[in-house]
């Protein structure tokens, strides 16, 4: 089919489109969009005639030149980028076409289109690609190494390009063997197989035997591929050099597998003087990691000692976490005065957190005035440490709201940008929806970024409104930041299962920032982050017939229902304990079961609340947790509920 310059068309349906209402536009708009779906083009066209002003236009217009591209499309698809230059479908637009052109091998289109190097790899490589039938390999030598180094395959598009290379000896053995080292330290043994395969007999040798060093760890210290004199000996050769360099790796290997034979290692080379400084550090940070990672409390000695040299702000957070989870309060208070030493010499306090484990230190004293003191210091934030702290000392928690309220300044000047947000949320366009908002926000001053998220917050679209939160770093914003999204449902659902709406709308929050078409890596799904086997099993238990597919998770409605009777049931299972509760709907039960029976090295008396959050052994239900339970603090004084942190139980309660 023939490629429609719809934009001569449009000209000339201006003043019908005039006469249009808006809802007729929209009814037109929804029409060409069925028949667009179902590739009745021409009648697609003729709907998308009748409505040249309507904001979504270009939208029809972007789906049929996609669909019709040619090798003469080049002039239209730069047209229309150049009439939409803000839009992100542009951008979509030009990659697509990239690929129609790469596809086809129309090289001389595809470089006239877009001559520079682009980010993407397969559409590097399809450059590259594109250079080499101009004869220009030459001059792409340098981008093209750059591109082979790497520890990690690469894309189909580049095996043309790296067969020229290495049929030409370009990529020399000694560029093979550099990724092969690279394939190494990453685990990536397929392609390790691969480099092998183009190895000379000589290189072939050694890395086989790396190879099987790397199957086999253990084998490390009785390796004789490092057994060379220091890499500071002169007679510390080139092919030395080359076994010296996956000796890091290899270490860190073994440790992996083995922390007490991966330090012996360590241990072993160093005294050796096979380490550079910056090696030694990387070593040394790997293993400290791993010893608590592993609670090889037998080799503390070596880690307390080496980290102390090491003064690493992460690690030593780290080791503070390890002794909160075994109430070794004597280390807690070394490890904290460690910590504000080094601070100090960055001229840094130490934030909320670790204050407060400074005032823990003194309770555990039993010098509570101190403790105190230190407590009023933090008691004003609103974090969760902050209302940790001004629960204990008894006053009113602080919540620092600059509420966003309308100016005189009006939002006018954006008046066309606002309607094509409001027509793609009409239209549940949501993840252009997304995407154009960020667009949009992104390029105004902070005052106005603040007042779009005001906007939003007054047209209901809770996620936009959190969303320009975020990006004018509004964090006292409490308006638009910690929406009260759809009250109905939300309320109608924390009634049924008789659970507090703050703290359904904490865990949505937290979850999705209120965006009904959230969808994790992982696959979660909707407002409350519903894996697909949870929210079946979920359905089953309460008898939610309709729940048929996992795709009606993006369905509010349900969504929201199966949320909070999945809570509903994790609380049930912890007796009302909302932390355990809390952890369970992050990291999942069976993990939430394993932490709670792992007791080894803990008093008996067990772990207090805050001492068990603080030692979550997962870095994101941590900081899940903690924002959680803070989150509802804010829910609670933004709905005019009952100020409450933590119920006398959970304060009580022992882990």
């Amino acid at each position: 089919m023939k490629i429609f310059f719809i934009s001569l068309f449009l000209l000339s349906f201006s003043s019908l489109s005039s006469s249009l209402t808006w809802s007729q536009q929209r009814g037109l708009y929804t029409q060409a969009v069925d028949l667009q779906a179902q590739q009745m083009w021409s009648e697609a066209l003729q709907k998308t005639e009748l409505i040249p002003a309507y904001p979504l236009t270009y939208l029809l217009e972007y789906e049929q030149l996609k669909a019709h591209f040619s090798r003469n499309s080049l002039v239209a698809v730069q047209s229309f980028i150049k009439d939409n230059p803000d839009r992100r479908v542009s951008y979509d637009l030009q990659r697509s076409y990239l690929y129609y052109l790469a596809k086809n091998q129309y090289w001389s289109e595809y470089l006239s289109f877009y001559p520079q190097l682009p980010n993407s790899l397969d559409l590097k490589c399809f450059h590259f690609q594109a250079r080499l039938a101009d004869n220009q390999a030459d001059d792409i030598w340098a981008d093209v190494q750059k591109t082979w180094l790497t520890g990690f395959s690469l894309p189909n598009a580049c095996d043309g390009v790296l067969e020229y290379y290495l049929n030409n000896k370009k990529i020399s053995q000694a560029l093979i063997f550099k990724r092969f080292n690279l394939a190494y330290a990453n685990n990536k043994t397929s392609l390790m197989s691969y480099l092998i395969t183009l190895m000379d007999k000589e290189n072939e040798l050694l890395a086989k035997q790396l190879y099987d060093l790397h199957k086999s760890p253990t084998k490390l210290l009785n390796s004789p591929l490092f057994k060379s004199p220091s890499f500071n000996n002169p007679s510390f050769n080139n092919k030395a050099h080359a076994r010296h360099d996956f000796l890091v790796a290899s270490i860190k290997r073994l440790a992996k597998k083995d922390i007490e034979l991966g330090l012996n290692a360590y241990l072993t080379y160093e005294r050796k003087k096979y380490f550079t400084s910056a090696e030694q550090v990387k070593l040394k940070k790997y293993l400290i990691s791993r010893i608590m990672i592993r609670n090889e409390t037998k080799l503390l000695p070596w880690l307390d000692k080496a980290l102390s040299a090491l003064g690493d702000v992460p690690l030593t957070e780290h080791r503070i976490r390890y002794a909160i989870k075994f109430n070794h309060w004597a280390d807690i208070e070394y490890w904290l005065m460690q910590l504000s030493e080094i601070k100090q010499v960055d001229s840094k306090q130490l934030d909320s957190q670790w204050v407060y484990w400074q005032a823990r230190v003194f309770e555990e004293k039993q010098q509570q005035n101190q403790a105190d003191k230190l407590y009023q210091k933090i008691a004003a934030e609103r974090n969760y440490y902050g209302f940790l702290a001004a629960q204990k000392l008894g006053v009113d928690y602080q919540f620092n709201a600059n509420i966003v309220s309308r100016q005189q300044q009006d939002l006018e000047h954006l008046k066309t940008q606002l309607a094509h947000i409001d027509e793609l949320y009409f239209h549940q366009h949501t993840y252009l929806l997304k995407r154009e908002w960020r667009t949009l926000i992104s390029a105004q001053s902070n005052n106005l970024q603040r007042q779009l998220g005001l906007f939003a917050f007054q047209k209901g679209w809770a996620h936009l409104s959190v969303v320009a939160s975020i990006l004018s770093r509004s964090w006292d914003a409490l308006n638009i930041r910690f929406p009260a999204a759809k009250p109905q449902l939300f309320y109608a659902n924390a009634d049924r299962y008789q659970l507090d709406l703050s703290y359904i709308y904490a865990i949505t929050r937290q979850e999705s920032s209120f965006d009904e078409s959230a969808n994790s890596p992982v696959g979660a799904r909707g407002y409350m982050q519903l894996m697909p086997k949870t929210a079946k099993e979920t359905a089953r238990k309460i008898g939610l017939k309709n729940y048929k597919k996992q795709a009606q998770l993006t369905d509010g409605d349900i969504n929201v229902q199966l949320g909070t009777a999945y809570f509903d049931s994790l609380l049930k299972r912890y007796k009302g304990n909302r932390v355990l509760a809390t952890a369970a709907y992050n990291a999942g039960p069976n993990r939430v079961d394993r932490w709670q029976a792992s007791k080894d090295g803990r008093a008996e008396q067990g772990l207090t609340m805050d001492s068990w959050i603080e030692a979550i052994p997962y870095k994101e239900t941590r900081r899940y947790v903690k924002n959680v339970l803070a989150y509802n603090v804010i829910y609670q004084h933004i709905l005019d509920k009952p100020l409450e942190f933590l119920t006398p139980k959970e304060i009580h309660a022992r882990f």
